[in-house]
């Protein structure tokens, strides 16, 4: 058992909607997020994809994230909406084709140093912004997806300087003052964390602290990699995560912001494959490690969690007849009780 988990608090589960993933797995986008919206989650995160909103330079096309957010709004789901360059979802950076093509930026670099960029993502959250700040059911803006890591098949970051102005444009145009979130790539396993660090040599959790409202953290239980040939998988124990996940909760940079977790373990993560779409269950595709998950975060604490997958669970439903992800989800959500609706 987890520390403290007998007193656990109620919590808010919410997931996160990708069109591009729902193509990814050949899976009928609209009917995937009615099935989702079905469900009765406390809080739904969608996602502004850049290169599918301006797909020609200065010629804007909203009418696909119209009507999620139209949707989401009709059932009365909390929304936070995902702005900037980066989003949730693979290959991370969703910049434009006629935009990158003549940008052509170098692996592993910072992407916030070139100024045509930075200029045109600033033009392109201002759309945005100025085009859903109206809207009731958006609750909160999530400026780019962990930007401060590496990540994509470029080894991308953005500057924390640039995220900062990307805040504060957000704060000038939103008359409502929503909270903003940020979020963070985060490794409760240990040797995984080591090699990151190295990698990333710099710790973008305390700057992440300090850019938001809000700080958005992942949990994957179990993780898949392919080092050249051979295939590994790195579990974690669930005082791995308790342990490191309380040591961000104690961070004095934190000054008392409320830490979701946005990304919860909710689908497979296989060495070497973008989706997983075999019929056998694999190491990495369990509810229980969701179901685990939800326990160990309301022990902590933490009282907001989006599960991360899906657009997994339908794949899994009208693929291959399997219900058994959206019974799990089911049951999680009955069980959860939160305390009053997220606002």
């Amino acid at each position: 058992m987890v520390a403290g988990e007998a007193a656990a608090e109620p919590i808010h589960i919410g997931t996160t909607f990708s069109d591009r993933q729902c193509r990814y797995l050949q899976v009928n986008a609209k009917k995937t997020l009615k099935e989702i919206l079905k469900t009765k989650f406390d809080l739904m995160r969608l996602a502004a994809y850049w290169d599918e909103l301006e797909p020609r330079d200065g010629v804007y096309d909203f009418s696909s994230l119209d009507w999620q957010i139209a949707q989401t709004a009709s059932a009365q789901v909390p929304i936070v909406l995902s702005v900037g360059m980066k989003a949730p979802r693979w290959p991370e950076y969703f910049i434009p084709t006629w935009l990158l093509k003549r940008l052509r930026l170098r692996k592993g670099t910072d992407v916030s140093q070139h100024a045509e960029l930075r200029q045109r993502t600033l033009r392109f959250i201002e759309a945005v912004v100025r085009r859903y700040r109206d809207e009731e059911m958006i609750r909160y803006w999530q400026v780019e997806n962990e930007p401060l890591d590496r990540t994509g098949p470029g080894y991308w970051w953005i500057s924390p300087a640039f995220v900062k102005q990307e805040v504060e444009l957000v704060r000038r145009l939103d008359p409502r003052g929503r909270p903003i979130l940020i979020t963070t790539v985060t490794y409760p396993n240990p040797l995984l964390r080591r090699f990151m660090y190295l990698f990333m040599r710099h710790d973008t959790i305390d700057e992440a602290f300090r850019l938001g409202d809000i700080i958005g953290v992942n949990v994957y239980p179990v993780v898949g990699h392919r080092w050249f040939s051979k295939k590994s998988y790195y579990w974690t124990t669930p005082g791995e995560r308790a342990t490191y996940l309380a040591s961000i909760l104690k961070r004095p940079t934190r000054g008392g912001k409320p830490v979701w977790v946005t990304e919860l373990q909710a689908e497979p993560w296989e060495p070497d494959q973008l989706v997983y779409t075999a019929r056998e269950p694999p190491p990495t595709g369990d509810p229980a490690i969701a179901r685990q998950g939800v326990r160990e975060l309301r022990a902590l604490g933490i009282d907001t969690v989006l599960l991360w997958g899906a657009e997994y669970w339908q794949f899994r439903q009208s693929r291959h007849q399997d219900a058994h992800w959206w019974d799990a989800v089911h049951l999680l959500l009955q069980q959860a009780q939160p305390v009053a609706p997220v606002r």
